[in-house]
């Protein structure tokens, strides 16, 4: 039985089964900062038809199995995911939900001669905004590499 195709803004916190299409955008490795940076997991901002824009993460033990195919500006079908709450401090879009990939999750990827995703997406912050950002008890690594899609 095929899976449903679903948009990222009709996703709830819990395991879903349904597809979605998506662009893969940009990622990056979240390290421990102690313990020689020693990997954890890959975070991805992923973008839907609809312009939604959402963070998945993989674990560092199922990263051993994905990293290959990711490249950024791909376009990718994503199936049996759990969808989970995203830290305030963590979120990096406007959704309060992120994707977390499992052993049952399906990455593949699609054409993209046809594809309709938006290849870029931004928004502008307001001064209050910022500041919140500013004053999370997170740490980003200004030398983490980034990947970006091809211009």
């Amino acid at each position: 039985m095929a899976n449903s195709k679903v948009y990222l803004s009709d996703l709830k916190s819990g395991p879903c089964f349904s597809t979605v299409e998506c662009r893969l955008l940009r990622f990056w490795e979240v390290k421990k900062m102690k313990q020689g940076g020693e990997l954890r997991r890959l975070n991805m901002l992923i973008v839907d038809m609809n312009g939604t824009i959402m963070v998945a993460s993989i674990s560092a033990k199922r990263l051993i199995l994905i990293r290959s195919r990711l490249i950024a500006g791909a376009v990718y079908s994503v199936s049996g995911f759990f969808v989970s709450d995203c830290a305030p401090t963590l979120r990096l879009t406007d959704s309060s939900l992120m994707i977390m990939f499992n052993d049952s999750t399906s990455l593949d990827v699609l054409s993209d001669t046809d594809s309709e995703l938006p290849v870029e997406r931004f928004r502008f912050r307001n001064e209050a905004e910022l500041l919140e950002l500013a004053s999370a008890s997170t740490l980003c690594s200004l030398h983490a590499p980034s990947h970006r899609p091809p211009r």
